[in-house]
């Protein structure tokens, strides 16, 4: 006799372990763009040399592929998030209480341990709600990107309250750290889960070879391309339009918040649809315009243009995560799917905060260096309408 199908009130119960994990797993990177000019001004660094905070991080993310097959042998999944998470938080205690070489040497730390998690919890709705894939990773993925906004808002207000300055920005995501590594080692110790990650431990070679693949891959590098390379340098192009340090954390904050608020319905809904070609092919679209409004307008109507661009990236990205689970047959090959996408498309971010940087350095104009997110987006749409197929990627 079949179990009766699950509802969406229960999914979301079941949910609440990724959900908690979710908090931990953006504010980490997000919390340093706002810090960067009293980064660079008390460090005297280069704004090619503060990229390499975010980038690092991101590098670490396709990097840390490799590292499945062995962190797969910690244990089945919920072990694996768990250690994970304690990780993570000890990487952020370093960064606030060590140097300059400790910022670079704890965001390789913080990239490894957010790709580990990027990988699993695909895996995890898999094994857990595979019928509620899209209310699921709409709801986890809304809850980093308002964690993410949060961080970013607090971030200049905390380092300007006190003689600890940036470093006290560090503290309420260490302390949330430690809370969420605690309460799933909690968790983990009264579970009887046993041996290793269920989903097998081998990638799928076959997946390079399939057109499918590359598309999705490819679209989830340039969503990430868009994402951390302008993230990182928003509120730096806001000051440069006249904002304080403060009101343009806040405002990239508020965006932030807002367009992941507005996204949270996009998975649930989208995966309804027959596909989704069309829809990401707009999506691309409505963020090429925004960032290509950002570089001819100013005042208050820059809000605006934020907005838009935010309702589209918090859209596009769990959409990038949700055709790993929505194209592929079952758990081994959504992990595969996971691991190539990620990998690819992370490596390819890697270099976003870099490029736009560095055409700042040359060129002294964040107009130049928009023209970046505004090719991106139409890229973006393109490969989006071929990503978006409904067909299963087989292997």
């Amino acid at each position: 006799m079949s179990m009766p199908a699950m509802t969406n009130r229960e999914a979301i119960r079941v949910g609440l372990p990724i959900f908690i994990t979710a908090i931990n797993m953006r504010a980490g990177l997000t919390i340093m763009s706002p810090l960067y000019p009293i980064l660079k001004e008390q460090y005297n660094l280069s704004s090619f040399q503060l990229s390499f905070l975010t980038s690092l991080s991101v590098l670490c993310f396709a990097g840390s592929a490799f590292l499945m097959p062995l962190v797969g042998k910690i244990g089945g999944t919920n072990k694996v998030i768990a250690w994970t998470l304690s990780v993570l938080s000890v990487a952020i205690f370093l960064r606030t209480v060590g140097n300059v070489p400790m910022l670079f040497i704890s965001s390789i730390t913080v990239g490894i341990a957010i790709a580990v998690l990027n990988f699993s919890l695909p895996v995890w709705v898999k094994e857990n709600a595979p019928d509620h894939s899209g209310l699921l990773t709409g709801i986890y993925i809304t809850i980093m990107g308002t964690f993410a906004a949060l961080s970013v808002a607090v971030a200049v207000p905390l380092a300007q309250a006190s003689a600890w300055g940036w470093r006290l920005s560090m503290m309420p995501w260490l302390v949330i750290g430690v809370i969420s590594s605690g309460w799933w080692l909690l968790k983990i110790s009264k579970s009887k889960e046993s041996g290793h990650m269920e989903v097998s431990s081998k990638f799928h070679k076959a997946l390079f070879r399939k057109s499918g693949a590359w598309s999705i891959s490819i679209f989830f590098g340039l969503q990430s391309m868009l994402f951390y390379g302008t993230a990182t340098w928003l509120p730096t192009i806001l000051v440069s339009k006249g904002y304080t340090l403060s009101h343009a954390g806040l405002v990239v904050s508020i965006t932030g918040f807002l367009g992941s608020a507005i996204g949270i319905a996009a998975p649930h809904y989208a995966s309804k649809l027959k596909n989704m070609r069309m829809f990401l092919f707009w999506m691309g679209i409505m963020v090429a315009l925004s960032f290509a409004a950002l570089i001819f307008d100013s005042g208050w109507r820059l809000i605006i243009w934020l907005l838009i661009s935010n309702v589209g990236l918090s859209v596009t990205f769990p959409l990038s995560l949700l055709l790993t689970v929505t194209r592929s047959i079952d758990a081994g090959e959504t992990r595969s799917l996971s691991i190539m996408a990620q990998s690819i498309g992370y490596l390819m971010a890697a270099f976003a905060p870099g490029i736009v940087g560095a055409i700042f350095d040359s060129t002294l104009s964040w107009s130049a260096a928009l023209l970046v997110p505004v090719a991106l987006g139409i890229a973006l749409a393109v490969v989006g309408y071929y990503a978006g197929k409904a067909e299963k990627i087989e292997i």
